[in-house]
């Protein structure tokens, strides 16, 4: 029995998979695939696994054993059941939004925090998959939950610093790759992020995909609607969206165009990538006239998974 690590990246359409993961539980398990969401890992099964690794006390140490035993039991109970793998679902494996947002980078230390939910897991874990994004509609999204969650708009420096940050999902697919020596499914949120069977199949590239799925048209994780946080925006200085749109977008055009252009040397990377990183999207729209634009169709909804980018 082999488990797959799903971790995400936040504001991907992660939650929206993970609902249709769950309403399709039944038609999986027939084709010998199981799934463990939020609803598992959050409820107890993961207590005390997923933290910051200088938070992590001499007792979540101690705990760690049990924890390993108790994942143990349950992948032999699934083996038991016929299962063949386990889809394991989970985007704060490699850390949490607030966090990337106080340090002003991505996912600061996101190679701790794998290395010790891998530990967890044992040898049955076989894969890592992970989704990515634009990094000016990633981080834009990411910041529009948290000023809504009630943090400090970010100021001008702030936001200069993430349009020229050097660390991007290379660095992060990288860390993975070579924390754990497994392979590492890839495909971009542009290209895949509405389309769960496509997402299904990077997930277990080896196996087809069973058959009686179904695509109840959910519309999960997106970002809030502007409402208070307009009027906190406004009385930040920063300016708000437009009448046609729904969503806050904080970077300037010049910024855009270099967090854009820094995404697409990524899409190359992962293109040529060494064996073991797998690229496995659809051709992803992250170009145009003017890539450092909004267009119209941003909005709707600030994070809508059938969104598509001109």
């Amino acid at each position: 029995m082999e488990v797959i690590l799903h971790i995400g990246a936040h504001r991907t359409g992660t939650t929206a998979m993970q609902a249709w993961m769950l309403q399709n539980a039944d038609a999986l398990a027939v084709s010998g695939t199981a799934y463990w969401g939020p609803d598992r890992t959050r409820a107890g099964l993961f207590s005390g696994l997923i933290k910051r690794p200088d938070l992590v006390t001499p007792q979540d140490g101690q705990n760690a054993g049990r924890i390993r035993m108790a994942i143990a039991m349950e992948l032999d109970r699934l083996s038991d059941q016929g299962m063949k793998r386990l889809i394991i679902s989970e985007e704060n494996v490699i850390g949490a939004m607030p966090q990337c947002v106080d340090m002003l980078t991505l996912y600061p230390d996101m190679a701790g925090r794998i290395e010790r939910v891998a530990r967890a897991i044992g040898p049955q874990l076989r894969r890592v998959a992970v989704s990515i994004r634009r990094y000016d509609m990633w981080w834009a999204s990411v910041m529009a939950v948290s000023v809504a969650r009630g943090a400090r708009v970010p100021d001008a420096r702030a936001l200069a610093r993430l349009a020229g940050h050097p660390r991007g999902w290379r660095q992060v697919i990288g860390g993975v790759w070579n924390t754990l020596g497994l392979p590492v499914s890839v495909w971009s949120h542009e290209g895949m992020g509405a389309d769960h069977r496509a997402q299904l199949g990077a997930m277990m590239p080896r196996a087809g995909l069973p058959a009686g799925l179904y695509e109840p048209g959910r519309r999960d994780n997106t970002a809030p609607r502007l409402g208070d946080l307009h009027t906190r925006l406004i009385a930040a200085g920063h300016r708000p969206a437009q009448p046609h749109q729904t969503r806050w977008m904080p970077f300037e055009g010049e910024q855009r165009a270099a967090m854009v252009a820094h995404y697409l040397e990524d899409l190359a990377w992962l293109r040529a990538a060494p064996p073991g990183i797998d690229w496995m999207d659809v051709s992803a729209q992250v170009t145009g006239p003017n890539p450092g634009a909004p267009t119209e169709e941003e909005g709707h909804y600030h994070d809508r998974q059938a969104s598509r980018l001109a």
